[in-house]
């Protein structure tokens, strides 16, 4: 019965991948994949699988979705509730001009520099940069586009060139602004700026400048080959836009730093007596930034009407992230009482992977599943509660093989022409998205190549 159980296991997995692929609500299929998955170890037997924050009903039929209570209850009280006030603190400094001002005051630099490639490689540097603080890449692209595509054409690189490096500059979702690395944090047991100094920007620092050179290279030949050189953008309504957001008083650009400047000073690792988590952070930066705000814009009434996008943000991620993070928790719960984890770990062990192994593959598996379906996300937060049990297992921490699952599910989505990035900057530059893939797919999978093996030597 036990072999099966597995194979069935198996087969729900592909059939939860192909309906993934196929466009089917991602929370739908991932709650009745762990529904079907929880099922079948019934049927084989286990009967101890609720955990110790959950009372068993009575009826095993109802203890499945008493496990899905307990599931949700423990992830909107621990990483969801961080995720929650972090997209509610983005969407306030949308709405109140932050972050676009943040933007433009970080391009100015980029007018001093005349070669036109080394401007395209400093963009992505600096937009790569910029993912500290923005967590939406078609939210930085879209910005980039306003502030720093003109600059680039304008200098003699093809649309397509700054399409291209525009489209991929966030190849790392950084903690604690994104949520998803703040997901990562949590499950490998580390503090999310400890996650961020002592382990992405150790990891991103390299990578980062390798990607930078390659994009150089491939778009300077590539702009040779094509004799591309036409302005397909509306240079003059860029540029009003650009000045409309310059209006915003300089002080606005400094507002979306501020959880991170808190963060990075009240920690463990500086002092040990004055400590700030994520959330608290948040709130306290959402009211110093609505005091300021009070004071600039001259409208009470305008200033706590903007205010509130502060939950309405919370109540956006919640429907976009935190209820996937939900179902796939539950998901990842089904995999594990079903015993298909510890046979594949087992695989990996008799096979000799071990620790970078493992992690190579299951970056491999995200990174497939982000281009076919152009999220990131779905594609991470589907197997990322694997993780403790496989470096369990593994007996590691697991730091390694997190990093490279999440880095991938990041970087591969500027290959995929169907994520929303690609498309947003396709339609911009009034080209189809599969011509942007072809100058994105090298620099990302040389990126992809040598985060595996910084990770490996500074991690595995």
């Amino acid at each position: 019965m036990q072999t099966i159980s597995l194979w069935l296991a198996v087969a729900i997995v592909f059939l939860t991948g192909w309906a993934i692929i196929k466009k089917y609500q991602v929370n739908m299929v991932l709650f009745l994949a762990g529904f079907l998955l929880n099922v079948l170890a019934l049927l084989n037997g286990t009967s101890d699988f609720l955990p110790k924050n959950a009372t068993p009903t009575g009826l095993l039929g109802f203890d499945l979705f008493e496990l899905f209570r307990a599931i949700s209850r423990t992830q909107i009280a621990g990483v969801g509730f961080i995720i929650l006030v972090s997209g509610g603190f983005a969407s306030y400094m949308q709405v109140t001009g932050a972050s676009d001002r943040f933007v433009t005051v970080c391009a100015k630099p980029i007018s001093l520099l005349k070669n036109p490639y080394l401007i395209l490689a400093f963009v992505f540097i600096l937009g790569h940069c910029l993912g500290l603080v923005i967590t939406s890449a078609a939210g930085l692209a879209m910005l980039l586009i306003v502030t720093v595509y003109p600059l680039i054409i304008s200098v003699g690189c093809s649309p397509l060139a700054a399409a291209a490096v525009v489209a991929s500059v966030l190849c790392v979702g950084y903690a604690p602004a994104s949520g998803v690395a703040v997901m990562a944090a949590e499950l490998v047991h580390l503090d999310p700026v400890q996650y961020l100094v002592s382990y992405q920007l150790t990891m991103a620092a390299p990578v980062v400048l390798v990607m930078a050179l390659t994009h150089v290279i491939v778009q300077r030949y590539y702009d040779k080959k094509d004799g591309d050189k036409g302005v397909v953008a509306d240079l003059a309504e860029l540029e009003a836009k650009r000045k409309e957001i310059e209006k915003t008083p300089l002080i606005y650009a400094f507002m979306p730093i501020l959880p991170l400047v808190l963060l990075l000073i009240f920690n463990k690792m500086v002092y040990k007596t004055i400590t700030m988590n994520v959330a608290t952070a948040m709130f306290l930066s959402w009211f110093v930034c609505f005091l300021i705000d009070l004071v600039y814009r001259r409208d009470a009434k305008k200033s706590f009407d903007l205010s509130f996008a502060m939950f309405k943000g919370m109540g956006s991620i919640l429907t976009s992230t935190v209820g996937l993070i939900f179902v796939a928790a539950f998901f990842a719960k089904g995999l594990q009482n079903v015993g298909l984890i510890t046979y594949l770990i087992d695989v990996a062990k008799n096979c000799g992977l071990g620790v970078t192994g493992t992690g190579v593959v299951l970056s491999a598996i995200i990174g497939l599943v982000t281009v076919l379906t152009g999220s990131g996300v779905a594609a991470f937060t589907s197997l990322a509660h694997v993780i403790p049990s496989v470096a369990e297992h593994l007996n590691s921490d697991g730091i390694a093989i997190m990093l490279m699952m999440h880095t991938a599910s990041e970087m591969l989505r500027a290959i995929s022409p169907v994520a929303g990035v690609i498309i947003i900057v396709a339609g911009f530059a009034q080209v189809n998205p599969l011509q942007v893939v072809r100058r994105t797919w090298i620099p990302c999978v040389v990126g992809y190549i040598t985060m595996l093996i910084v990770v490996s030597l500074l991690f595995g």
